[in-house]
C-alpha cells in the first residue's frame, strides 16, 4: 500500500543508521510557524529523538554532500525544485548536480510532486526533463492522494511502487469576528468593504495558472455586493499578466486587488472576513490554499481535478467548466 500513517515511516528502510539523519531543501521557515508548509510538514520530527531535520539553502545543498561522504547513511527529502529565468537556470543546474553528486555517493532521495510541471513555467521541456530524471533517481515519491498515481506513474516512466501518499498538513485557524476582520482589512489596506458585502476571496501568488482573469469576468454581471478580493504579491516574471487584470478591475466596483505579500498575522483578517473561497487553477495537483480555506470552516469553490476532487466535506462547491463556475457563483 502506498498510503503511510506516520510521517517516518516515509523514510523506513532507506537508511541504517540511528537517529535518521533527514536533510530537507528548500529551507524550513521557522518563522512562520502557523503557515510555512514546511514547517507543519515536519512539525512532528523536529522534535524526535529518532531524526536529525537540517534544511539546506542553494549553498547549502554542499551539506548533504559532505555528510554523506564523510559519515554516509542519509536521506535528502525535496520538495520544490524549479527556476522561472535565463538568470536562475545556474542556480537549477547547480542543485541538479548537487543531487546527482550526492546520489553518486550512496545517498538517498525522496522527492514531493506538487505539480508535474511548475505552473506558468518558463522552458518546460527542461523543466520535463529534470523532473523525469529525478523521479527515476528517486527512491520515493510523495503525493497527496491515491488516485493521481496511475498517471504520475506514466508520466514519469517510473514504478507505481515508488509512490507513497501523505496528505497535505492542516493550518492553526485563528478566529475572530468577521466585523473586525472587515474593518481591519479596510484600515489596514485602504480598501471599502462593507459588512453586507458577500466576500469571495482569491488568495496566493497573483499567476496565470489561477485563472483570476477568468473570475474577474465574471463579476462584471454580478451585482455590487458581491465583491472579487483578490490578495496575494505578483509572481515573478507575470507583471504584465496582473496589468490585464488591474485593467478589467478598474472598470468594475467589485472586484478589490490587495497586489501585496501578507503578512502571516494578517493572513486570518482575509479567512474570517471571506464568504467564499475561490479557487480556479488550469492545471493542478494539490493546493495548500484549500486547506487552509477549510480551516477557516468556509465554503470553497474549487476544480475538480487533482487531488482536489477528492477533499471531502459539506461546503465544497465543484465545478468542471468555466460555465459551471460562473453558475456557482451565480447561485450563492
Amino acid at each position: 500500500m502506498s498510503e503511510i500513517n506516520e510521517l517516518d515511516e516515509l523514510y523506513d528502510g532507506l537508511i541504517r543508521s540511528e537517529p535518521t539523519t533527514l536533510f530537507v531543501a528548500p529551507r524550513i521557515r521557522y518563522t512562520h510557524k502557523k503557515s510555512d508548509y514546511l514547517y507543519l510538514f515536519y512539525k512532528k520530527l523536529l522534535d524526535s529523538p529518532d531524526f536529525k531535520i537540517f534544511d539546506v539553502s542553494t549553498a547549502g545543498h554542499l551539506k548533504f554532500i559532505l555528510h554523506q561522504l564523510i559519515k554516509g547513511d542519509s536521506i535528502l527529502h525535496y520538495h520544490w525544485i524549479q527556476f522561472s529565468g535565463l538568470g536562475s537556470v545556474f542556480v537549477f543546474l547547480f542543485k541538479l548536480f548537487c543531487i546527482q553528486l550526492y546520489l553518486l555517493l550512496g545517498g538517498k532521495l525522496v522527492w514531493s510532486l506538487h505539480n508535474k510541471v511548475p505552473p506558468d513555467c518558463n522552458h518546460e521541456w527542461l523543466h520535463i526533463k529534470a523532473r523525469r530524471w529525478l523521479a527515476k533517481k528517486a527512491d520515493r515519491l510523495v503525493v497527496e492522494c491515491e488516485s493521481i498515481i496511475p498517471d504520475l506513474s506514466i508520466y514519469f516512466n517510473v514504478s507505481p511502487k515508488k509512490f507513497r501518499v501523505w496528505s497535505h498538513p492542516g493550518y492553526p485557524p485563528q478566529l475572530m469576528p468577521r466585523a473586525a476582520a472587515i474593518e481591519a482589512i479596510n484600515h489596514r489596506y485602504d480598501v471599502k468593504i462593507k459588512i453586507q458585502d458577500r466576500i469571495y476571496l482569491m488568495f496566493g501568488h497573483i499567476s496565470p495558472y489561477k485563472q483570476v482573469d477568468k473570475v474577474c469576468a465574471i463579476f462584471k454581471d454580478e451585482p455590487l455586493n458581491k465583491k472579487l478580493l483578490v490578495v496575494g504579491p505578483v509572481k515573478k516574471g507575470q507583471m504584465a499578466y496582473f496589468k490585464k487584470i488591474r485593467k478589467a478591475s478598474q472598470e468594475m466596483n467589485n472586484v478589490l486587488l490587495i497586489p501585496q505579500f501578507i503578512k502571516e498575522d494578517c493572513v486570518p483578517e482575509f479567512f474570517n472576513a471571506a464568504d467564499f473561497l475561490v479557487f480556479n487553477y488550469k492545471s493542478v495537483l494539490a493546493s495548500g490554499g484549500v486547506p487552509l480555506a477549510k480551516s477557516y470552516d468556509k465554503t470553497i469553490i474549487l476544480p475538480e481535478k487533482g487531488c482536489l476532487k477528492e477533499q471531502e466535506g459539506k461546503n465544497l462547491k465543484f465545478f468542471k467548466s468555466q460555465k459551471e463556475l460562473k453558475e456557482i457563483i451565480r447561485e450563492l
